[in-house]
């Protein structure tokens, strides 16, 4: 089946391979567990499950109303008094508007009063007002009104809560109100009533709060109308003591006279740089400058004052070209001394003189026409020089006139806005108008909402989940009995030399008629999954010392009930097989049973040759259903079997049977129940420790291991017996899934 040729542990090296061994957890780890424990997690399921359905039967039937209510924004954004009369500002999130509107559902004030109107003290529960721990006082309470009993206020409004829920529909402007109750009337009722207490309370807070800014806004009017009142006369009395005369500061005689006296002083003074100009080209005396720039836009102002002497003198002007041409002429063709010529010289001194003449003319009045238009500058310019300081002087008082004139429209245009509010809040309160609508009012439900048969059960099955697992978990924290090959050699650092597993429960057996009944015989089936452990386990203890294979091979294990002797008888049955000649001896001396299991006489036996009852060599009992099966009973019980086998002449039986057989196995008592098997093992070959699966501990094993090895026993391996192959701890594990086992393969059976 499956053996393991691994060599023996030092003894100083076990706890460093125990703990070595150990592997990590791991997803299968946990898997593996939970099959293992399966039946605690189907037990804490079934567990809860059961009682969560007597909790549901038990439960009383609730029947929940629900009504929804839908808050839209506020409606007075249209007159804009929402700070008036709400509190709220349009700036604050509408979840936060939402929220607020629910917790005033949730308030006990509502809570009282709908408690009042439909008589709820006496249609609650009575666990549900119950005050043990107050019990006196709640008795004394029994006879006071409401308002002057707290604590019953405080347990009917506890009480209330409890049964009821306000909760805001996300993505949505809408609350929905829950209420359960035994009586599926009375839950529809409360919904309705709290709902419809709410929008009265919302209604009258609405009204209130216009009322009261109504009258607010009529006593500020009348302080603010006379502030007004005040502040006009104030501006125009000081506009006529200013003399301020005009639409406003800027706008007035004083500022309208400036400007025209800075427009004419302007024209003055450009007026008087032409008649400047003109007069100093007039006085320079040049005939031909005065002549060329008389009729120039420069002059035009001179011109047209008297525009004769210009003309004469260009007349003369061209009058003395006309006869310096006519004198050349004559000059040159008569000579100088030619009479016409002087009479032209005369002539030509005359009109020069004549153009001095009206030159000076020109310049004299030229300068007459400076000089006017310098003294028409001066006078306007002192007149501008005045009138600006007059302008300078109102401008001081402008700018108290301002502020004056503003704080009067400032006060005028609070008082026109507040009035308009006055008249809105009057608006305002004669309306019924709300931003609250009831979607869906409340109705009786004709099916209870609690016990939820599906929520409870599925909550038990989860707690009995959970719990289970909980459970499995903590089990297998607590278990330290050993199951597997790998969990033998992580703790005690031995190899384990083999599985045997457990007999299927109802097999049937085939054995001859006169061989007596015991649990794990080869000779049951030779073809058996349990045959071919047994030859697996002979395959180990062969190879376990290397290339010499041990000759006396004691099997001993911790405890009781293991199956020890099994194993004995088994090992040795699949030694014979193999063609060896074997000896069994049955040194438990106190519990005998090989003699029992094969029909062998009990008498004489081992207990006889040590005792001295009997001298060697005796003849063992040959074994008729296996050849080269020889067996050596423990005899009649004896008083002091640990001195016995650890006597010399055990030591010379053992040394006998070494010359005359081939293999020797010995079937001793479990050696944390006796020595006999510690004083025994010294003299073996090879020990092999039988653990029961699922049955042996950790401390069990590690026990018998540490007393062995401390009278330098050598230990061949450990096998695990009685070893449930189809549970979790194989199956899937080992690679023992479906056929894998080989049992139809080779033609096995199990």
């Amino acid at each position: 089946m499956e053996a393991r040729f691994l060599p023996p542990a030092h003894p100083n090296g076990a706890a460093d391979l125990r703990l070595a061994g150990q592997p990590d957890l791991s997803l299968r780890d946990f898997w593996r567990i939970l099959k293992r424990r399966r039946r605690t997690v189907v037990a804490s399921i079934a567990a809860c499950l059961l009682l969560a359905l007597v909790a549901s039967l038990a439960m009383t039937p609730k029947y929940e109303s629900v009504s929804i209510i839908e808050v839209n924004k506020e409606n007075s954004d249209i007159l804009g008094l929402d700070a008036l009369q709400t509190g709220v500002s349009d700036s604050l999130d509408y979840t936060i508007t939402l929220e607020t509107q629910a917790n005033v559902l949730r308030s006990d004030s509502l809570a009282f009063q709908v408690a009042e109107q439909l008589g709820m003290e006496k249609r609650m529960e009575p666990s549900l007002l119950s005050a043990w721990f107050d019990a006196d006082r709640a008795q004394a309470e029994q006879s006071l009104p409401l308002e002057k009993a707290p604590l019953r206020r405080r347990l009917i409004a506890k009480a209330f809560q409890k049964s009821l829920k306000v909760k805001t529909l996300p993505g949505t402007r809408m609350i929905e109100v829950h209420f359960r109750h035994r009586d599926p009337q009375l839950a529809a009722d409360v919904v309705n009533t709290l709902v419809g207490d709410y929008l009265e309370q919302y209604f009258r807070t609405r009204y209130n709060a216009t009322a009261q800014a109504s009258e607010w806004l009529s006593k500020q009017l009348a302080e603010l109308k006379s502030q007004v009142e005040e502040a006009q006369e104030k501006v125009v009395q000081y506009q006529k003591e200013k003399g301020i005369l005009g639409t406003d500061e800027a706008h007035n005689i004083v500022m309208a006279k400036l400007e025209e006296l800075n427009r004419q002083l302007t024209a003055a003074e450009a007026n008087r740089m032409l008649k400047q100009t003109g007069y100093q080209i007039a006085k320079t005396g040049n005939a031909e400058l005065i002549s060329t720039v008389g009729s120039s836009t420069l002059l035009g102002s001179l011109a047209g004052v008297n525009s004769n002497p210009l003309a004469l003198i260009q007349t003369l002007r061209a009058q003395q070209a006309e006869l310096k041409v006519q004198y050349a002429q004559a000059a040159a063709k008569y000579g100088p001394a030619y009479p016409r010529l002087i009479q032209m010289r005369n002539q030509s001194q005359e009109l020069e003189s004549a153009i001095q003449a009206e030159i000076e003319k020109v310049a004299a009045r030229a300068e007459n026409d400076f000089i006017a238009a310098r003294n028409a500058e001066d006078m306007l310019r002192a007149s501008f020089e005045r009138q600006k300081e007059e302008a300078n002087k109102l401008n001081d008082s402008a700018v108290r006139y301002t502020i004056m004139k503003r704080e009067a429209e400032s006060s005028r245009e609070l008082y026109d806005g507040l009035l308009k509010k006055l008249k809105e809040a009057g608006v305002l309160a004669g309306l019924r108008s709300t931003n609250l609508v009831v979607v869906d009012p409340a109705r009786s439900s004709a099916k209870p909402v609690r016990p939820s048969y599906p929520i409870n059960l599925g909550l038990g099955l989860g707690v009995g989940l959970l719990g289970g697992i909980g459970l499995a978990f903590a089990r297998e924290g607590f278990d330290s009995t050993l199951r597997t090959p790998e969990q033998v050699e992580a703790v005690a650092g031995l190899p384990a030399v083999g599985i045997i597993p457990e007999l299927t429960a109802g097999r049937a057996r085939r054995r001859p008629a006169n061989f007596p009944k015991f649990d794990c015989n080869i000779l049951d089936s030779p073809n058996s999954r349990l045959a071919e452990s047994y030859r697996a386990v002979r395959t180990a203890l062969l190879f376990s010392n290397g290339d010499i294979p041990p000759k006396v091979i004691l099997v001993t294990s911790a405890l009781p009930q293991e199956g020890k002797t099994t194993v004995s008888l088994n090992s040795a049955i699949a030694l014979a097989y193999q063609g060896a000649k074997v000896l069994l001896i049955d040194a438990d001396l106190r519990r005998p049973e090989v003699h029992a299991c094969l029909g062998v006489p009990a008498e004489p036996g081992l207990g006889e040759l040590l005792s001295g009852e009997a001298e060697l060599p005796v003849q063992a009992a040959a074994c008729p259903q296996v050849p080269n099966l020889f067996v050596l009973p423990a005899g009649r019980r004896r008083l002091r079997p640990a001195e016995v086998l650890g006597s010399g002449r055990m030591r010379d039986l053992l040394n006998n049977c070494r010359k005359n057989f081939d293999f020797v196995v010995i079937d001793t008592p479990p050696v944390l129940a006796v020595t006999d098997a510690v004083v025994l093992s010294k003299s073996a070959d090879g020990v092999l420790l039988v653990v029961r699966s699922a049955q042996t501990s950790e401390q069990s094993l590690l026990r018998a291991r540490d007393l062995l090895l401390r009278v330098n026993a050598r230990i061949a391996g450990v096998l695990v017996n009685r070893a449930n192959l189809h549970s979790s701890d194989y199956y899937d594990w080992y690679g023992y899934r479906g056929d894998q086992f080989g049992e139809r393969y080779y033609g096995l059976k199990s």
